[in-house]
């Protein structure tokens, strides 16, 4: 269970975060292995006289958050060249449930703060991600990598897909637009496969170092393939507990 934590009460931004961020956020914990969201910045008044606010509108009404993501007793840091699995899946995952803006930066909010919120308004839906000065060019590369992998392959957020009681055995990718096979188990390994919607595997085992990713076995011959984010699997099968998602994933006509 994610335990949240903030904002501080002395925080110009210390209203609670709205129930769906909160969603989005417990979703990227369990499938990173956060244990806590510390949230150092939540909501905030909107314009008007006397209101409490600074910064955007993106804070508005509580839909947006800057927080920390701590495991064991740990926070997480990064710098703008690279993040540890722990962050890369957390950005990936939150991404994937539905966080359309996502900042972060050594020159933005230090080394271990990461903005995850929705658009300046309810009716923004563009994806973004951003760095030092708010601006999108300033970005680090893993932050980019990591959202757009989770921003090309929407689909529900399952988090008991994504913990570690997830067994070995065949299994369906419920990504809408194909699942990456990556080198490694994070966004920071390379891909030149993407499987499409509907293909069936064999998850051989969770990765140790990151349990929210598998290894696979794509041809079905013994032989390890590489390793996919375990968020957009599905036991396959007719009747299976995501055998809507799956369907909605292929469309009409099913995997014909």
């Amino acid at each position: 269970m994610t335990v949240f934590t903030g904002p501080p009460p002395g925080a110009t931004r210390n209203q609670p975060i709205t129930d769906e961020l909160k969603r989005v956020l417990d979703a990227a914990a369990r499938a990173a292995g956060v244990d806590t969201v510390r949230i150092t910045s939540g909501g905030q008044d909107p314009p008007g006289p006397g209101a409490r606010r600074t910064g955007s509108t993106r804070h508005d009404h509580g839909r947006a958050a800057d927080l920390q993501c701590v495991v064991g007793a740990t926070t997480l840091t990064f710098t703008d060249q690279s993040a540890p699995p722990g962050i890369l899946t957390f950005v990936t995952a939150a991404a994937a449930a539905g966080a359309t803006g996502i900042g972060a930066g050594v020159g933005y909010m230090g080394n271990r703060t990461i903005h995850v919120g929705f658009g300046t308004s309810v009716s923004d839906k563009t994806r973004l991600t951003w760095g030092a000065g708010g601006r999108s060019a300033t970005a680090p590369q893993w932050l980019r990598d990591a959202a757009g992998a989770g921003w090309a392959a929407p689909a529900p957020m399952q988090p008991a897909a994504a913990g570690a009681d997830m067994a070995p055995g065949r299994y369906a990718v419920i990504a809408r637009n194909g699942l990456k096979l990556r080198g490694g188990p994070g966004t920071n390994f390379a891909s030149e496969i993407t499987l499409p919607a509907g293909t069936e595997l064999t998850l051989v085992e969770k990765a140790a170092s990151n349990p929210a990713w598998a290894r696979v076995d794509v041809q079905g011959d013994g032989l390890l393939d590489g390793y996919v984010f375990a968020a957009f699997l599905a036991p396959s099968g007719p009747g299976g507990p995501h055998q809507d998602a799956l369907e909605d994933a292929l469309g009409p006509g099913g995997g014909n």
